[in-house]
């Protein structure tokens, strides 16, 4: 399993040797009362939430409404106060993500948002969302010419369909999509294309 849904609120939870930007902290009580050293989930309010999974381990999601960063609780508890986190970094092939997701939580920490200087732009994005609506087409029951129409606009299907070129592309947006939707999607997380 590489992840699971909280079903209250259709959050996904995604499982840290999936998502390279889940982190994983143990969370020790300290009689430490510096409280800049300590977190304190409480002083996040509606910024936070916490899900406990059935192995009672808990799975913290900050969220500024926009951006979110989850961290797993490998160890302790976030809900008796505050504690000292310590962050699990191992491993050399993921560093690169956990060192940005690290990044995340210190600026939401001290701002309570994620600036969009930690969050570049993904290129590929854009083709995705173009092939998960050709998907979602398909499963809805339209046909390929419908499917050009609502990516490609109605004025655009009707000057070039007969070309052939539009109706090779929204095959290949489907190809894509399929590949998506069986398990590219893990790839994608893992720094791939999602097209393998």
């Amino acid at each position: 399993m590489s992840c699971f849904a909280d079903r209250k609120t259709d959050t996904v939870i995604w499982l840290p040797n999936i998502n390279p930007f889940v982190l994983v902290a143990h969370a020790l009580r300290t009689e430490l009362k510096d409280e800049v050293d300590l977190f304190d989930i409480s002083r996040f309010g509606t910024a936070s939430t916490l899900f406990v999974a059935q192995n009672h381990r808990q799975h913290l999601l900050l969220s500024d409404q926009y951006r979110h960063l989850q961290i797993v609780i490998a160890e302790g508890t976030l809900l008796e106060g505050p504690v000292r986190l310590r962050f699990i970094i191992s491993g050399m092939k993921r560093l690169k993500e956990q060192a940005l997701a690290l990044q995340r939580f210190h600026a939401f920490y001290r701002f309570g948002r994620f600036p969009n200087a930690l969050y570049p732009v993904e290129r590929r994005a854009p083709r995705w969302k173009m092939m998960l609506q050709a998907w979602d087409g398909r499963q809805a029951g339209a046909s390929h010419r419908e499917i050009a129409e609502v990516l490609y606009g109605h004025r655009t299907v009707a000057e070039d369909w007969s070309a052939g070129f539009l109706r090779t592309r929204v095959q290949r947006l489907l190809r894509g999509a399929d590949r998506l939707v069986h398990g590219g999607y893990l790839d994608i997380l893992q720094g791939g294309s999602g097209l393998s």
